[in-house]
């Protein structure tokens, strides 16, 4: 698809959205989705997506009542005051930092280990999380054409890489590692609800782009309905890439065996890249590159998007310089990545909810003021009356797994083994 004069293509936002979400996902979601296993874990995958659409399409609904470049603090503040748009701006950098965090933590082993291959020697870790810090940095300043084409470029390295991924993993998958054909649909899931229920916070965190919403909306020159299809077009990809990595990673190995190189204690990404490379060299080699780039790609759409909200704040209602809120994006999770170099998967739960809070209760909430103050737009999020209510009840979903989880409600990884029958 090509572009003429104003019409640029859907591909460029999707590809924006896709750098936003495939990241953390990748190192998360195989881990989490342990009690589930896939078949669940792939209704999850089309369930969130669904629940970002609305949730997008209904930010993207408020947001048309306002001049383009407006952000959602200057939205909230419009039209629910003071105290509620501080609460959403300690929630939105929150997530924006957590998630940061996470990938300055896993790009900081990506310069160490690529420094010793190309050099001859390890740089330690504090140069090495300034170098990639810094580099991205740079990127996330540039014009969103720019950013937008450094993405397209970066998923095509992805594709492909994934595509060689499938074909070689492909070929070692034993769908008996994935489908328990003794049991039945229905036997195997009710069993497992406490599981599903579990992950739901890190699906939400692995799949958000809402923070993006008031650049497609620059991006495509104000029309939304384009946004919302690049938007459609880019959640689409990301499900596809879940899924799919979900499967060649649990279709190499019994969900016994993944569970115990949990309870090792391997999971980071080493670890995961460890479990599915068959011992093999040259496929870790790849799988680690694989998912290097997609740490990178997300790193660029999330610290955008977390730029453009502070920049709302501190240049258009504050009054001051750029440069305040670019370093505010990446100083507190840079300093946190040195401080706490391996804790980003507890942290990324917390940032699901986070996000639940920002990307869906308060989208429903400002859907239903905005609708009552302000004069149709001509565009209205589909499903009408019944998507704010969707997305507020899913959200609080999303919270109240987090809650039960933190306080060991629901069941945890080790007790997986003890508690069910798996297969071997």
């Amino acid at each position: 698809m090509e572009y003429s004069n104003n019409k640029l293509s859907l591909i460029y936002g999707a590809a924006v959205v896709v750098s936003t979400a495939v990241g953390v996902g990748m190192m998360s979601l195989p881990i989490v989705s342990i009690g589930m296993w896939f078949l669940l874990s792939v209704a999850v995958v089309v369930l969130t997506a669904i629940y970002m659409l609305a949730a997008g399409s209904l930010l993207l609904e408020v947001n048309m009542n306002y001049p383009v470049g407006t952000g959602f603090h200057s939205m909230i503040k419009d039209c629910m005051g003071n105290k509620p748009t501080y609460f959403n701006d300690a929630m939105m950098i929150f997530n924006g930092f957590i998630l940061l965090y996470a990938y300055i933590t896993a790009g900081t082993d990506t310069i160490k280990v690529y420094s010793e291959i190309l050099v001859g020697f390890e740089i330690n870790s504090t140069l090495s999380a300034l170098l990639f810090t810094a580099v991205l940095g740079v990127i996330i300043c540039c014009k969103p054409i720019i950013i937008s084409k450094i993405s397209c470029s970066l998923i095509f390295i992805m594709l492909c890489t994934f595509a060689y991924l499938l074909i070689d993993l492909g070929n070692t998958v034993e769908l008996s590692n994935i489908i328990d054909k003794e049991q039945s649909l229905f036997d195997s899931t009710i069993p497992l609800l406490p599981y599903v229920i579990l992950t739901l916070p890190f699906f939400m965190a692995a799949a958000g782009y809402q923070q993006i919403i008031p650049m497609l909306r620059n991006l495509y020159k104000n029309k939304p309905e384009r946004v919302m299809k690049s938007i459609f077009l880019g959640l689409s990809i990301v499900s596809v890439f879940y899924i799919l990595w979900m499967f060649v990673i649990m279709g190499n190995q019994s969900q016994n065996d993944m569970i115990a190189k949990v309870n090792a204690g391997n999971t980071n990404i080493e670890g995961i890249v460890s479990l599915i490379g068959h011992n093999s060299g040259e496929l870790n080699a790849l799988l680690f590159f694989f998912v290097q780039v997609a740490v990178i790609t997300s790193f660029i759409g999330v610290a955008k998007g977390l730029l453009d909200y502070l920049s709302d704040i501190m240049i258009n209602q504050w009054g001051l310089s750029d440069r305040y809120p670019r370093l505010l994006v990446l100083a507190p999770p840079l300093l946190c990545s040195l401080m706490f170099p391996n804790g980003f998967l507890i942290a990324i739960g917390f940032a699901g909810l986070a996000g639940a809070i920002w990307g869906g209760i308060f989208p429903a909430i400002l859907a239903q003021i905005s609708r009552k103050k302000h004069a149709s737009n001509g565009y209205v999020t589909f499903g009408g009356k019944m998507t704010p209510w969707f997305t507020l009840a899913y959200s609080m979903l999303i919270i109240c797994s987090m809650l039960l989880s933190s306080f060991e409600l629901l069941p945890t990884m080790p007790q997986l083994q003890e508690s069910m029958t798996l297969k071997d």
